[in-house]
Order: structure tokens, then sequence, then C-alpha cells
């Protein structure tokens, strides 16, 4: 099966160019979040939005993290 391997490698520069996306994403929303009190965070509809997103972001980032330990590296 020596002829996947080209495809694998591949496979995972692109899991790992996905992470790095998805990390730098995160930390993005995280910083506005971080900009505004709880209260205006949890009663704007804008924030509350972004909070999902982030929070999105942080589970797509744990599932990577566990299934592939490392691709933190």
């Amino acid at each position: 099966m020596e002829k996947y391997s080209t495809l694998i490698g591949v496979v995972l520069e692109k899991l790992g160019q996905t992470y790095k996306e998805l990390t730098f994403n995160y930390n993005g929303l995280d910083a506005i979040l971080k900009e505004h009190s709880a209260e205006e965070a949890a009663n704007t509809p804008e924030l509350i939005t972004i909070r999902d997103l982030r929070d999105t972001y942080g589970e797509l980032i744990a599932q990577l993290e566990q299934r592939w330990p490392g691709i933190k590296d």
C-alpha cells in the first residue's frame, strides 16, 4: 500500500494547516470577547454569535488534539 503514502502525507499536512487556522481564528474571536464585559457579551447578539463560533472552534481543536496528539507540534 505504499502508493498511498503520498496521499496520507498531503492530507496530514493539510490537517496541520487547518489546525493552525482553527487556533488562529479561535484566538482572534477570544480576543474580541475579552474586550467586553461578561454582561455585554451575554446580552449582545453579535457577541453571543462570536462566543458560539469561538466555542465551536474550541471543540474542533480539542477533537483534533485528542485524535492527533502530535498536531500541536
